[in-house]
């Protein structure tokens, strides 16, 4: 039996050929269809949407989206930063989308310095921060550094560098907050510095030697219900058990100094004084009990013995012996002598003078009365009226008149009382 002969069938291999070059021709045809595809959209024209008041990222999507690109200009403004100022061509223009749309944004206003206003009123604080570039919000603080109306300070604080037309912080003082102090008498010392503490205030403690009540808070000041600023201090007063101390020794220091010294080492000074004739004494402790250098309880009082200057008295002088006071000589009568008085006198004016003096002045005498000056009709008297002041006045008074006429200025009366020895 013979093999059988199989014949390759060549039919088969030649339309596989053929789908090969038909499968080429597809693909060749969808690039070209694919790139007049891309071209002709490149040249498509769409309305430009409004990007203006947009920040720069939401502007550039809505472009993207229109199938537009963009170009930037940055400027400063003050509109916030990466904000779109304007656009060319404007929203609405209808454009090839080939051609990219012209962006200018804002790079901000800049940055400026906060200013210093700490201490400055409130109204001129705010001024210097808008004069700075910035806006201002206003806070009231408590605060025991500033009056109530000050500015205290800035947050972001003086000297940082910040974008302008951004806010700042401006702190004002509303005074230094007030808080009733807690009553912490009775309280141990770790008690009554948590209750102080919470209520805002700090605490300064004392203690004093006592055999009570070890370890707790006899008194506080302020005192409990006061209104005290929050910040400042309460001291408390601590019972201590009293332990034995050296006494320092104070004499020769001044009182005050002697009272501080004591109490530092515990003691309480109590004084008396002692009379000192030296002045460099005065003040100054002469004595102590107990004595400097012995040991006593803690708070025990210690008297201290003060000079006080008193200037001696000055020892009494001897009398002297007087001296017999020799008599006096008799009075010699006075000599002749003359009063003189003169008044002046207008035409046709007519005038009483009086002179008067007492008789152990001028005994006997006699006056009489001259006119003196141009000449003229005229007339004078004098004329004696007795006592002036009485019968035992002892004086003697005159009467001068005169009366004048065609005077062409004025004359000088002159009364003249001469003396004579009687």
């Amino acid at each position: 039996m013979k093999t059988p002969v199989i014949v390759p069938n060549r039919s088969y291999s030649k339309p596989a050929r053929s789908r090969t070059a038909l499968m080429l021709a597809a693909i060749a045809a969808l690039a070209v269809s694919f790139a007049l595809l891309v071209s002709g959209c490149g040249d498509s024209t769409e309305e430009v949407p409004n990007t203006v008041n947009q920040t720069l990222a939401v502007g550039q999507q809505m472009l993207g989206d229109k199938g537009f690109k963009s170009t930037v200009k940055r400027v400063t403004d003050k509109q916030g930063k990466d904000e779109i100022l304007s656009q060319d061509p404007v929203g609405g223009t209808e454009q090839s989308t080939s051609d990219a749309v012209a962006l200018t944004v804002s790079n901000g206003p800049g940055d400026g310095i906060v200013p210093n206003v700490a201490g400055d009123p409130a109204d001129r604080a705010e001024q210097e921060i808008r004069e700075a570039g910035f806006r201002a919000k206003i806070v009231e603080v408590y605060s025991s550094a500033h009056e109530a109306g000050f500015a205290t300070g800035t947050t972001p604080s003086s000297g940082s560098d910040l974008e302008k037309n951004t806010k700042v912080t401006l702190k004002i003082s509303k005074g230094a907050q007030q808080e009733k102090v807690p009553n912490v008498v009775g309280l141990t010392e770790g008690s009554a510095d948590t209750a102080l503490a919470n209520a805002g205030f700090r605490v300064d403690h004392s203690y004093q030697a006592s055999s009570k009540n070890l370890g707790k808070v006899r008194a506080q000041d302020p005192s409990s219900g006061v209104s005290a600023t929050v910040g400042s201090s309460v001291q408390v007063t601590i019972n201590q058990a009293p332990k034995r101390v050296r006494v320092p020794n104070v004499v020769g220091q001044t009182q005050a100094r002697g009272d501080r010294t004591l109490q530092n080492a515990g003691f309480d000074a109590v004084y008396a004084t002692r009379t000192v004739t030296r002045r460099s004494q005065n003040g100054i402790v002469l004595a102590m009990s107990p004595g400097a250098g012995s040991r006593a309880l803690e708070g025990t009082n210690v008297a201290l013995t003060i000079g006080k200057f008193k200037r001696p008295r000055p020892r009494p002088r001897p009398t002297p012996t007087p001296t017999p006071t020799p008599p006096k000589p008799k009075p010699v009568p006075p000599g002749p002598s003359s009063i003189v008085k003169q008044w002046n006198l207008d035409e046709d004016e007519t005038k009483t003078y009086t002179v008067t003096w007492r008789a152990s002045q001028c005994p006997g005498g006699n006056g009489n009365a001259v006119l003196q000056g141009e000449e003229g009709d005229s007339e004078a008297q004098i004329t004696a009226q007795g006592d002036a002041d009485g019968p035992s006045s002892n004086t003697n008074s005159y009467y001068a008149t005169t009366e004048t006429s065609d005077l062409t200025g004025p004359v000088t009366l002159v009364i003249t009382i001469t003396c004579r020895v009687q």
